[in-house]
């Protein structure tokens, strides 16, 4: 057998071609005031991954309104929200920072069955509600078999119109003169003004398939490179007022985990709608 088809076996599932094409409005938000030490323990251990010092981690949200699959045989075009929450590590053969996600919250099955299954991501399936100046990502478990919904994430911001970037290398340089406004020192100043491209540069990932005789542990992992290619990017578009909220939640947990019950600190935000294509990724190592 040599096609891999998940779950169900009987339908290959959008996400099994070679390219994916995701049409997506998307806010960006750094933020600060995470503890380094909580950030750093939650990426593998893996020689080429190495969290930077004092970076901000970074929140996307992101408004698939067309995602599209060359292995589909049906043709389907699916429409779904996701919230990404990232860490900041060095790239791999470039200078360029990379991000190494968390976790990503997700309100359509088969994109979160498909990207978890096939490209590896941490998906998880979530309420993920998007509009216009407002975020919010709500999680359903089952304490002692009673359902109970819990709110994960909340994010606001000014809907009026802030700075163009009238060119993607121009928004660097924007963010950058956001950033100093908000009290950090000068290597957090330049990291972010070079992260203004990362969620759409270079992200890396850890890939792992299960050992069947112990599901517990990883039969094979592989450190995998993602590269996006921009189709009719659009003007980023600076946004004022963004604010994010972790509560203080029993399932994830990540206001406690990562920021020690201090205030998250968003240094600067921005919007940004692109088409990308996406491919399988290229392994970097396997072990």
């Amino acid at each position: 057998m040599t096609d891999f088809f998940g779950l169900p076996a009987f339908k290959p599932m959008y996400g099994f071609g070679d390219t994916a094409t995701l049409r997506t409005n998307m806010v960006v938000a750094f933020v600060g005031g995470a503890d380094g030490r909580a950030v750093a323990g939650a990426v593998p251990a893996h020689p080429k991954l190495r969290p930077i010092a004092s970076a901000p981690l970074v929140v996307v949200q992101s408004e698939f309104t067309s995602a599209t699959d060359n292995g589909d045989p049906d043709d389907n075009v699916h429409r779904y929200n996701e919230v990404m929450l990232a860490v900041v590590v060095e790239g791999v053969g470039t200078p360029v920072p990379a991000l190494f996600p968390l976790i990503l919250f997700v309100d359509d099955p088969l994109p979160m069955v498909s990207g978890r299954e096939y490209y590896g991501f941490p998906k998880v399936l979530g309420e993920v509600a998007l509009g216009p100046g407002s975020a919010a990502v709500r999680y359903t478990y089952y304490p002692r078999g009673v359902k109970k919904v819990t709110e994960v994430l909340k994010a606001r911001w000014d809907t009026q119109p802030g700075i163009v970037a009238r060119a993607l290398s121009g928004l660097g340089e924007l963010l950058t003169a956001a950033v100093r406004g908000a009290g950090v020192d000068e290597d957090t100043i330049d990291l972010v003004g070079a992260l203004a491209l990362a969620p759409a540069g270079q992200i890396l990932n850890v890939r792992q398939l299960p050992d069947l005789s112990n599901p517990r542990r990883a039969r094979v992992s592989e450190l995998t490179r993602f590269a996006p290619r921009l189709i009719d990017p659009g003007a980023p578009v600076l946004v004022q007022g963004h604010a994010l909220e972790l509560p203080d939640e029993p399932v994830w947990s990540l206001g406690r985990r990562f920021f020690r019950g201090g205030s998250p600190r968003t240094l600067a935000a921005f919007s940004w709608s692109v088409t990308m294509q996406v491919t399988t990724g290229e392994v970097i190592d396997t072990w």
